[in-house]
């Protein structure tokens, strides 16, 4: 029940997000009893994620050098200006 039908949406909006973070809080101590139930990760698991980690690893230099080039880019044609 609302006191007021005039209030604002983003009282509702911050009332779902405070029953998000209520239901992840909720789940932490869900996940660390099952991690602790069944330890230790298969090897196939273990080398996939390291290597998916490898290829976000490259990915994020790549773009941190594409980033850099721009820079550079941008501050040569602004001196040559």
């Amino acid at each position: 029940m609302r006191l007021n039908d005039n209030a604002n949406p983003d009282c509702e909006i911050g009332g779902r997000m405070y029953k998000l973070i209520t239901i992840a809080v909720a789940a932490i101590p869900v996940v660390l009893f099952l991690r602790a139930v069944f330890p230790g990760q298969s090897k196939k698991l273990s080398q996939a994620a390291s290597d998916f980690r490898r290829q976000v690893d490259y990915l994020v230099w790549a773009m941190l050098i594409l980033i850099g080039c721009g820079i550079v880019y941008s501050i040569v044609k602004l001196v040559m200006n």
